[in-house]
């Protein structure tokens, strides 16, 4: 049984820590937002009332937090605040070089941090199929490996600090892209009076077949059940997918990279996420471009 330090207790922090719970282990956790930490009492998670406190006495520590500047200021705090030695992981989505940046100041204080962003959205965080996406030492990964499987259904490790977050931008530049291209698809096709339901099963098995088909259709009452069939309650929200596609442009620029198509969905997924569709699941674009 590990004693594990969970700061951040929103959409998806709160369903992975569950799953460590549920293992056997000893889950104590912080929100900045106290109602949510009430809320996972039940579930047997034991209750910090500051970033201070939640860092003594930790074998491990997660954080999922919304942005950099965020995951600098609590992780600052808890490295000035430890009194022994954890690993931490942090699991939010920011910059490359943020993560390489806390890195290097916990790797001073002789503390092991591996970037581990996640893919699978709210439904793989309760379903606990994530996947971890992880950079730092690999001594480390694979010590980790058993407790990050506990809430996912695949850790991969993608190399030294950073990759993790770098390989989180590359995939969610190519989902952005590629959902984008269903929309556009299943527009044109329904334009072209075709039954979609028809399309989906030779799309999903033909050339065209890609995830954002084949797992997450836009269009409801076509193929497994996701966002669409909900009024597109997320799932994976517009305004997080264009903090991913800032970000992604962000590390373009400074690997210079050519990214044409990421910087057009980049574009639209900003300026969808100023609009009305903001807080609606990503795939929603469709309405966004075409109000299908």
């Amino acid at each position: 049984m590990k004693k594990i330090g969970f700061i951040g207790l929103g959409n998806m922090g709160s369903k992975m820590c569950v799953h460590l719970i549920k293992a056997g282990h000893d889950v104590s956790g912080y929100d900045i937002n106290e109602k949510l930490t009430d809320e996972l009492l039940g579930h047997g998670i034991k209750k910090e009332i500051s970033i201070s406190s939640i860092a003594k006495n930790k074998d491990i520590i997660f954080t999922m937090l919304p942005n950099g500047s965020i995951v600098d200021e609590v992780l600052k705090n808890v490295l000035s605040n430890t009194i022994n030695k954890p690993i931490i992981i942090d699991c939010s989505t920011i910059e490359v070089d943020k993560s390489k940046e806390l890195y290097k100041l916990a790797l001073y204080q002789k503390i092991s941090l591996l970037d581990a962003p996640v893919s699978g959205g709210t439904i793989g965080a309760k379903n606990g199929t994530l996947t971890f996406m992880v950079g730092g030492d690999q001594s480390t990964f694979n010590e980790m490996s058993p407790i990050l499987n506990i809430m996912g259904s695949k850790s991969v490790y993608c190399g030294e600090t950073g990759s993790g977050q770098a390989t989180k931008l590359c995939n969610n530049m190519l989902l952005a892209i590629t959902m984008i291209g269903v929309a556009e698809s299943f527009n044109m096709a329904k334009k072209l009076k075709l039954d979609l339901s028809i399309l989906f099963d030779v799309v999903s098995t033909a050339t065209g077949s890609c995830w954002a088909v084949n797992n997450y259709c836009p269009i409801p009452n076509v193929g497994p059940l996701s966002p669409a069939d909900n009024n597109f309650l997320p799932g994976f929200s517009a305004k997080l997918m264009a903090k991913d596609l800032n970000l992604a442009v962000d590390a373009a620029k400074t690997s210079n990279s050519n990214i044409g198509f990421g910087e057009k969905a980049k574009e639209l997924f900003t300026k969808m996420s100023e609009g009305n569709n903001g807080d609606k699941d990503f795939s929603a674009i469709i309405e966004e471009i075409y109000n299908y």
